[in-house]
């Protein structure tokens, strides 16, 4: 067990969801409650959101993650909507 950087107290590991549908293992300090992620779990989180673009008939195609698509209940079929914001896709689910 590692110990806290501010305090030297013993962390703990917990699973925690840091956003909607993603979660990581932290390390948490409970004197300070600071929370803390390793390098590997930091690199396994940024995967999680990197994905290349790929060649679909006329279009560019890219996959959605399945962590994502579940978070906002995502599935085959459901209309989204695409806007772009300071050179950034904004994708988000259509409403009825």
């Amino acid at each position: 067990m590692t110990k806290c950087p501010l305090c030297e107290t013993e962390m703990r590991k917990e699973r925690k969801e840091i956003e909607k549908g993603v979660w990581a293992t932290v390390e948490i300090c409970p004197q300070c409650r600071d929370e803390w992620i390793d390098e590997k779990e930091h690199d396994r989180l940024v995967d999680l959101f990197k994905r290349k673009t790929f060649n679909l008939g006329g279009s560019i195609a890219v996959r959605i993650p399945k962590e994502i698509a579940d978070a906002l209940a995502i599935q085959e079929g459901t209309e989204v909507n695409f806007s772009v914001q300071d050179k950034k896709i904004i994708i988000s689910k259509a409403t009825a």
